[in-house]
């Protein structure tokens, strides 16, 4: 995987300066663990994604496993890994809250386009999937189920610290077209999520339960091959 100098620098500098006493915090903030031994090593599972990263003597080397072979999704993620890794040592920990929607937050207008863009992707991509087909595509992007209003079907995932993120599917009848409804927790407010990696955490969370779908049920595209393209 190619990676750039200076997000190989800055991941270098979290892993080489963690302390004891900080491996829970980053293992929570990632999905995964550290272990500081001779050869420092982080692990992290975000959208499906899982990184195994080491660290001696001042070398590094990123191992990446991804399902649907996506490098230009890991190779964005990392990124956000290493961002999210930053905020959480700076004490800036997420406490769940409740949901709102992007327009609540600051800039949360001008992100309306993208959010459109992604919602259009999923209700087309979606339309006509059941409730028990999903349930994989959401554990392999390690989101799990939940109940939101009347939805015909909805999960919640937490790639990353103070980025969690609802998505809901109303299934379309009687001539009516189906629809859906993305929601974030409003710790994002208070850890400092930046409104351009929440759109990148939002589009990613969606392309890649779509592409996760397809491949657990073997659904062809109805549309769009990618949210992307």
């Amino acid at each position: 995987m190619s990676v750039k100098a200076e997000i190989l620098s800055r991941l270098v500098s979290l892993i080489n300066s963690a302390s004891a006493s900080s491996i829970p915090l980053i293992a929570r903030s990632v999905n995964g663990e550290i272990t500081i031994n001779r050869v420092r090593t982080l692990k992290a599972n975000v959208l499906g994604v899982r990184y195994e990263i080491k660290v001696a003597d001042g070398d590094v080397k990123v191992n990446v496993l991804d399902p649907l072979n996506r490098e230009e999704d890991y190779s964005r993620l990392l990124l956000l890994v290493v961002n999210a890794l930053e905020r959480a040592l700076r004490g800036k920990v997420a406490t769940p809250k409740g949901f709102i929607g992007l327009v609540q937050l600051a800039g949360g207008q001008t992100a309306r386009l993208y959010e459109k863009k992604a919602i259009d992707f999923l209700t087309i991509e979606m339309d006509g999937s059941a409730p028990e087909e999903v349930e994989k595509a959401i554990k392999d992007i390690g989101g799990v189920v939940v109940e939101h209003l009347d939805a015909t079907w909805s999960f919640e995932v937490a790639p990353l610290n103070g980025v969690r993120i609802r998505v809901a599917f109303w299934q379309g009848e009687e001539g009516m077209p189906s629809g859906a409804s993305v929601l974030v927790g409003e710790e994002v407010k208070e850890v400092g999520v930046p409104m351009e990696e929440l759109i990148t955490m939002i589009e990613m969370t969606i392309n890649r339960f779509v592409l996760f779908y397809r491949k657990e049920t073997g659904r062809q595209p109805k549309l769009f091959h990618s949210l992307y393209f």
